[in-house]
């Protein structure tokens, strides 16, 4: 029996060293599927702004500031960091000008001048976030990994686009807040 004296500890320690490793894994991809989740949901966010607020230059930064959860950058002029370090220059804006499904020509960026007529066409916005940092740094013991995310975009049938009625002009649509 002397000489068994200290085995367990040994035990212990291989099996608790594989248990925390596992255990540590399964945190961090359960944060790094909840870091994916709230940019999904930002850029949702965003495009849900994007389809009621005009294409005009105070509308399409509105829906950028809300996809970063930044509300403090009125004039847009200064990159204030939000949502995970990522700023408004991060966030794509564009509006698909009739068919878009098969199609990456339809889509156009903001503003349209008042007289376009391309205005009453758009059937789809689409909010994307891009030039994403890799903040993804799964902290496994032993076993660092950095995960690279892809472009993350949400695209929305358009609705009101900031209009009123049919009638409106362009240049008199406006966000809730915000009119230009």
């Amino acid at each position: 029996m002397k000489t068994q004296n200290g085995a367990a500890l040994v035990e212990f320690a291989l099996i608790g060293l594989v248990f925390f490793i596992i255990l540590f894994g399964i945190i961090e991809f359960g944060r790094a599927f909840f870091t994916y989740n709230t940019l999904v949901e930002a850029t949702r966010r965003g495009a849900r702004v994007a389809a009621v607020c005009p294409i005009s230059t105070s509308g399409t930064l509105q829906a950028k500031q809300v996809t970063v959860f930044d509300s403090n950058n009125p004039d847009g002029a200064t990159a204030i960091t939000g949502l995970l370090g990522l700023s408004t220059t991060n966030v794509q804006v564009h509006y698909c000008n009739g068919s878009c499904l098969d199609s990456t020509t339809n889509w156009i960026s903001g503003p349209l001048a008042s007289n376009d007529n391309t205005y009453n066409n758009i059937t789809f916005v689409r909010v994307q976030l891009q030039n994403l940092p890799s903040f993804l740094q799964l902290n496994i013991p032993f076993f660092p990994i950095n995960i690279s995310l892809p472009p993350i975009q949400t695209i929305l049938p358009s609705q009101s686009l900031g209009r009123i009625s049919f009638d409106n002009p362009v240049t008199q649509r406006c966000c809730y807040g915000v009119c230009t």
